[in-house]
């Protein structure tokens, strides 16, 4: 004599399918935020690199971004992007020495980057942003190492009113996908983004 299911089976059964398939939902669409955080981690390291290569260099333009930038928080706007161009691949426009991409605005996170690109001549930069803030609170950050500064190689950054000591002559960071830049202390346990490791951190 066969056997079928009983409804307690069969209902366990859908249990543990509805469960499965809410992890898989959950993880579905956290895999385009969490993609965009990685490439938001690479270019913010980029960032770095093209300060730190740009003050090698020397030139006037580049020691008002020094100057700026050595108080410890610095904002990559328009100006600071257009004298970063050229190591970042911004789009200039020769005729009005400006830029005229998607950093035009400022050197900005990926998520406002989409926005930009999207809205075109409509943006501006209170702009919002889907995944939260405007294309303001989506600007990158940055600090350099004062040549007075008696710990050298150590760079002093106001993250989110938190006062943050890194070893290394520049420091970049931003808010991540909200939009909101919280105190360094908060948001390496969010989403915020740093072009420096917690281990570089001196207490």
């Amino acid at each position: 004599m066969k056997k079928g299911f009983t409804l307690i089976e069969i209902l366990v059964v859908i249990a543990i399918l509805g469960v499965l398939m809410a992890i898989f939902v959950f993880a579905f669409r956290k895999a385009p935020d969490q993609a965009k955080k990685a490439v938001c981690e690479d270019y913010v390291q980029q960032v770095a690199t093209a300060i730190e290569s740009c003050i090698n260099e020397g030139s006037p333009a580049v020691r008002k971004l020094y100057e700026e930038g050595s108080d410890g928080e610095g904002v990559l706007d328009a100006e600071a992007a257009y004298v970063l161009a050229s190591k970042l691949g911004c789009e200039k426009d020769a005729s009005s020495r400006k830029l005229s991409g998607h950093d035009r605005f400022g050197i900005v996170t990926p998520w406002a980057k989409d926005v930009i690109k999207d809205g075109g001549s409509s943006c501006s930069l209170s702009s919002e942003v889907p995944t939260g803030g405007t294309i303001r609170d989506h600007r990158l950050y940055y600090a350099i190492a004062t040549d007075d500064d008696e710990d050298s190689g150590i760079v002093t950054a106001n993250v989110g009113g938190e006062e943050v000591r890194i070893r290394a002559g520049v420091a970049v960071w931003c808010a991540g996908a909200d939009g909101k830049l919280e105190s360094y202390s908060k948001g390496r346990k969010g989403d915020d983004v740093y072009s420096w490791s917690h281990e570089k951190t001196v207490r």
